[in-house]
């Protein structure tokens, strides 16, 4: 069994060359893909994450997103937080195409993040409404909810580091020249970046974290572990 992601990836490569034509028979070809399929599932990946070169993913990349509809920031906001949680570095953008989700990374890591974006949002935004209230409401709802989430998976990653490191692994050593990587490739890309500060005046901020301290969390097949809801930040 693979121990290391480029263990990982490359048996995952290798089942989805199988399964593209690399066989002469269709019941092998079915067999690759099904496998290929259930480890990308288990490591929360993505294939066109799978697919790049060893080199490629060793770099930085970006990804670009429109976000359109209904609670745009709100839904940005907690996008970001998950991001970040896995030291990608997300932001906002708005231009002639409307809203833009710009986030830098490294793949393995933009992959779960994106993963986990995509189970988390409809899990605020169900509880969010069931909360009700006004619209003002709704946004610190969904602000309390984002705040308890990052909460939840900044332990979560500082777990896994000190598990690593217990193992003997220098992640933290590897951590901070990813984090020099990907800042320096956000630089290039965005030299000027403005940072904002969202005022919140409804009410609804508690009952977001409590929300969020319950949402269903998993990591590569892992819980995180729930949260406890916090005090409205002064």
């Amino acid at each position: 069994m693979p121990k290391t992601q480029d263990e990982t990836f490359a048996l995952i490569r290798t089942l989805l060359a199988i399964a593209d034509g690399g066989s002469p028979h269709e019941p092998e070809r079915e067999v690759a893909r099904a496998r290929a399929e259930k480890l990308m599932l288990r490591h929360s990946v993505d294939e066109a994450a799978v697919r790049m070169t060893a080199e490629r993913a060793r770099e930085p990349i970006r990804t670009d997103e429109p976000v359109e509809g209904s609670w745009v920031a709100d839904r940005i906001s907690l996008r970001s937080a998950v991001y970040l949680a896995f030291g990608c570095r997300p932001l906002r953008v708005r231009d002639g195409r409307g809203t833009q989700f710009v986030a830098f990374g490294f793949a393995a890591d933009m992959s779960l993040a994106a993963v986990l974006s995509a189970s988390l949002e409809p899990q605020m935004l169900a509880e969010m409404y069931r909360h009700g209230g006004l619209v003002s409401d709704k946004r610190a709802f969904a602000a309390g909810f984002t705040a308890v989430v990052a909460d939840r998976l900044r332990s979560f990653y500082a777990e896994v580091l000190t598990e690593a490191e217990t193992e003997g692994t220098s992640n933290a050593l590897v951590v901070a020249a990813r984090d020099r990587d990907v800042d320096a490739a956000l630089a290039v890309a965005f030299p000027q970046v403005r940072r904002s500060t969202r005022r919140l005046s409804g009410r609804g901020w508690a009952e977001g974290a409590a929300a969020g301290a319950r949402a269903d969390i998993a990591v590569s097949d892992r819980k995180v572990a729930r949260g406890q809801s916090r005090a409205l930040p002064r």
